[in-house]
């Protein structure tokens, strides 16, 4: 069967602004139907424990599970498909959208929960924050206080997935094993190689920012950075940095230093790291107390949310606009790429500075409606909004903005 692309505008700005506010609504419908949803789960699973602790804790408690079915189902299973197999297998089940996304993010949520059960639940066996029947049925106020450690901790597997997972892609280029092994092979090569470094870094970072353990009463482990939202800020900074080349950036700014991998690479993780992930946070953490920015909340936490900004914006841009300007619109390279990123900072900064004043209004963000389900907060709240743009290019081929036909040969 011979398929023809019809767009429903032919220019791509055009098809962006549409595509952005088509996402913003699904968003702000989405979430409470998902949050509703986890919400009946763990409220009857965990029901004993919710009734002997007060409504803030057990709001949070609810707060976090659904979090972590989001954080597993959708950012986790999203990173894997995409990025690391390259949607091998989305038109398996027929080539025409919407099919072809419905099964695909059924595929998400299927690959997340079992990611979530084969991690988690090994682990659970010997820890027991992790214990599946105490993270689902906690018995007691303190069995329910241990299970929300649980989920903070299972739950923030995400960020090292993305910092130590996507760096093979977006720095490494899936070398070695790109070029080298075929799909889906290449991909379950890089997914096998990265989680190591994922895991390590959870281990060695995360799950210390949330178990305070102790040994003949004394502590041995320490806050990373110092604390957790400089944990985020230097999370969120380094992500910025590290995208650039695979989200618009041809390879650039690293390819100018090299072209040759691992060295472009190990290049690009050096400056990430660097600029992203330790001088970013100082100067947004400069800028936010000179100008006395989003008062009353950490500093930390601020730069955090203003640095996911640029990252969503970046996204957008990417996923949403084709990379505006593209070769047809602007042929030299180094003018091409330029433009990009200064479109990036400027409109995420301003897209950034808008999300302070306005999150708490959006019911998948910080208003619940009154109807009392959990909602996401000013920085897992553009996290919700970043994922229907991932989904909807890449899962969904920007259906229905975009279609797929097909043809009878000849014609």
């Amino acid at each position: 069967m011979e398929y023809v692309v019809r767009r429903k505008f032919d220019s791509k700005l055009t098809t962006g602004v549409v595509g952005v506010v088509i996402c913003f609504l699904y968003a702000m419908v989405y979430w409470p139907i998902w949050a509703f949803a986890a919400k009946a789960i763990i409220t009857a699973t965990a029901a004993k424990g919710l009734a002997l602790v007060d409504a803030k804790t057990a709001g949070k408690f609810v707060a976090v599970f659904a979090e972590g079915t989001f954080f597993w189902c959708s950012i986790n299973a999203w990173i894997w498909q995409t990025l690391i197999f390259g949607n091998y297998g989305k038109y398996s089940q027929g080539e025409l959208q919407p099919k072809a996304g419905i099964w695909y993010t059924f595929l998400s949520f299927v690959c997340g929960t079992v990611a979530y059960l084969v991690i988690i639940s090994f682990l659970g066996l010997w820890w027991k924050p992790f214990s599946m029947s105490l993270m689902f049925s906690p018995q007691s106020a303190a069995e329910l206080h241990l299970a929300m450690e649980g989920w903070e901790a299972s739950n923030f597997y995400v960020l090292p997935v993305i910092i130590a997972q996507i760096p093979f892609v977006s720095l490494f280029q899936k070398k070695p094993w790109a070029g080298n092994l075929k799909p889906p092979y290449d991909g379950l090569a890089v997914m096998m190689t990265s989680s190591v470094f994922a895991l390590i870094v959870w281990f060695g970072m995360f799950i210390p920012s949330f178990f305070h353990l102790q040994i003949g009463g004394h502590d041995i482990t320490g806050q990373p950075l110092g604390s957790w939202p400089a944990v985020l800020a230097f999370c969120q900074g380094f992500i910025f940095w590290f995208l650039m080349p695979a989200e618009g950036g041809e390879s650039y700014p690293y390819k100018a230093i090299t072209a040759k991998q691992p060295w472009m690479g190990l290049a690009g993780l050096v400056v990430s790291l660097v600029c992203g992930g330790f001088l970013m946070p100082m100067f947004y953490n400069g800028l936010i107390k000179a100008f006395d920015i989003n008062p009353g909340v950490n500093p930390n936490l601020t730069a955090a949310s203003l640095e996911l900004s640029l990252i969503v914006f970046m996204l957008c841009w990417h996923h949403l606009f084709d990379d505006y300007p593209g070769v047809d619109v602007e042929p030299g390279l180094a003018k091409r790429v330029i433009t990009r990123m200064v479109i990036w900072v400027a409109g995420g900064t301003v897209f950034g500075f808008a999300w302070l004043k306005c999150y708490k209004l959006l019911p998948f963000a910080g208003n619940d409606l009154g109807w009392g389900y959990p909602v996401m907060g000013m920085l897992a709240g553009q996290f919700a909004l970043l994922m229907v743009f991932l989904y909807f290019n890449t899962f969904f081929d920007k259906w229905p903005l975009v279609t797929k036909e097909a043809v009878k040969q000849g014609q």
